[in-house]
C-alpha cells in the first residue's frame, strides 16, 4: 500500500455528516489495485451520501486505478450518492482522465470546500446535504 493512505478523520474543515473522505498519494498502479479497492470498499460500507476522493497528491496512476474509480462511481450512483475527485488534479491524473475520455464522467473539484458544496443528484438547493 505504498501510495495510499486511508484517512477518514476530520480535516482542517469539518466534514459534514454523510460525507466520507479518502486521500491517496504517490504512485497508484496494478500493484496497489487490491489495497485501493479495499480502502474504497471500506468507505462504501459506511454508505456515504458523498464520497470525496482526494487525488491531489497522486504522482502516477494507471488503468487499474481508473477502473476502480469508474466502478466506484457506478456503485455510489446506484445508491443515489455522489463521488467527487478532489484536487487540484495533478498532471499525471489529468492526463489519464483525458486520454481515456473519462474526465467528463467524474465530478472534479479543486478543493475540499468545493467538494462539500456538491449537491446530491436530484436535490434542490434548499436540500443541500450540509444543512442540518
Amino acid at each position: 500500500m505504498s501510495g495510499m493512505t486511508d484517512e477518514r478523520q476530520p480535516h482542517p474543515t469539518e466534514i459534514p455528516p454523510g460525507m466520507t473522505v479518502l486521500r491517496f498519494r504517490g504512485d497508484l498502479d496494478f500493484e496497489d489495485a487490491s489495497s485501493l479497492a479495499e480502502a474504497i470498499q471500506g468507505a462504501l460500507a459506511e454508505n456515504p451520501r458523498v464520497l470525496a476522493i482526494d487525488v491531489s497528491a497522486i504522482t502516477f496512476a494507471d488503468s487499474s486505478m481508473l477502473r476502480t474509480l469508474v466502478e466506484t462511481q457506478q456503485h455510489i450512483e446506484d445508491k443515489s450518492g455522489t463521488m467527487v475527485l478532489v484536487g487540484p488534479i495533478t498532471p499525471p491524473m489529468r492526463r489519464l482522465l483525458e486520454i481515456t475520455a473519462t474526465d467528463e464522467l467524474f465530478t472534479l473539484v479543486e478543493n475540499m470546500s468545493q467538494a462539500m458544496a456538491v449537491r446530491l443528484p436530484g436535490s434542490a438547493p434548499e436540500d443541500d446535504h450540509r444543512q442540518r
